[in-house]
């Protein structure tokens, strides 16, 4: 909404500014998650069942989803910043795409290898939310580039 408003009152770069202060704000508070599931994986687990074969496979997971923290702030704060400037359609399909080209591939074909491992499953995660922040990023270039061609055939 906060870049709604300022594209609605034509203030791209605030908008702009919005989104990258978006990201650095949730990456800082990621790395300080990613640094605790790293440290005590099993003891956050703990905090849900008394099973501790259970926390230790949940912790396995945790190591390989916690690049998410990172990753999801990076690509909230784009998809904000396209929902504010009315690309909604865009923000469905690439959330879309995320999940049926490379999360789910990932997770059945990290499940059915040999030995499977809960960080590898995790691992899916993080991966399709990368490649969302690469098509956000792609996207992101294409419309700055056609405005700033847009901008000069006017002047």
């Amino acid at each position: 909404s906060f870049v709604g408003q300022n594209v609605g009152a034509n203030k791209i770069e605030r908008a702009k500014k919005a989104m990258y202060v978006g990201m650095l704000i949730g990456s800082i508070f990621g790395v300080f998650i990613i640094g605790i599931i790293l440290i005590f994986g099993n003891e956050v687990s703990m905090i849900f069942t008394d099973n501790t074969n259970y926390a230790f496979q949940s912790a396995e997971y945790l190591k390989g989803f916690a690049l998410e923290t990172i990753l999801t702030c990076i690509l909230f704060s784009y998809m904000g910043y396209f929902s504010g400037h009315n690309k909604t359609i865009f923000v469905m399909i690439q959330g879309i795409a995320q999940t049926f080209i490379v999360r789910l591939p990932m997770s059945y074909l990290m499940s059915i290898r040999p030995n499977p491992s809960l960080m590898l499953i995790g691992l899916a995660g993080p991966s399709a939310t990368l490649f969302g922040i690469v098509i956000n990023l792609v996207y992101y270039i294409v419309i700055n580039k056609k405005k700033k061609t847009k901008e000069i055939l006017i002047d």
